[in-house]
């Protein structure tokens, strides 16, 4: 009996790893590429939920452009530089900002694992790593993302990660250029 059961246990990993492999198959041929609503009655923290999902997922580096960030997403973003991984955020110059957002301005720009560059254009949120990518309206808000009506765009595509890294590259110092 006990053999029959390790012989089961084997089909049945063999077999997710096939259907894993079929779904990535299906997805590449999709396109990875994912448009959905937040803020909605049924989505209302749809956002929040996927941007703490890519955050807590990451494992080599995240880069954001945000025009501010609050104390909550400060916090998971000192986290993520306390395990070690680098955080490279874009964001408002800190005059532009209010007196409450300039003292998490300061915070984070004091944490160790965290650089941040200046841009006083950044007028959207973006959110991404070498796995997946998360574009929409707002910043990097909590309370102000569950408030708003946004469209989410999550992109899983690997040209099109590497297309979104040129991109953000650009806003980038030169020196800080790849």
């Amino acid at each position: 009996m006990s053999d029959r059961v390790l012989e089961l246990r084997v089909e049945n990993k063999r077999l997710k790893q096939e259907i894993a492999s079929l779904e990535n198959k299906i997805l590449t041929l999709v396109g990875m590429f994912n448009i959905e609503s937040s803020g909605t009655q049924e989505t209302k923290n749809a956002l929040n939920d996927q941007l703490l999902n890519l955050i807590s997922s990451t494992e080599d580096q995240i880069n954001i452009v945000t025009p501010k960030v609050d104390e909550f997403y400060a916090g998971e973003l000192k986290k993520l530089a306390q395990k070690g991984i680098p955080v490279l955020l874009i964001i408002n110059d800190r005059a532009d900002l209010s007196k409450t957002f300039q003292s998490i301005y300061d915070d984070l720009k004091g944490s160790e694992g965290i650089n941040i560059i200046n841009n006083p254009n950044v007028r959207y949120l973006l959110v991404f790593n070498t796995d997946q990518a998360i574009y929409s309206g707002g910043s990097l808000d909590k309370e102000e993302l569950s408030k708003s009506i946004l469209i989410i765009t999550t992109i899983q595509e690997k040209a099109k990660l590497r297309k979104i890294a040129k991109i953000f590259s650009f806003m980038l110092p030169s020196f800080m250029r790849k």
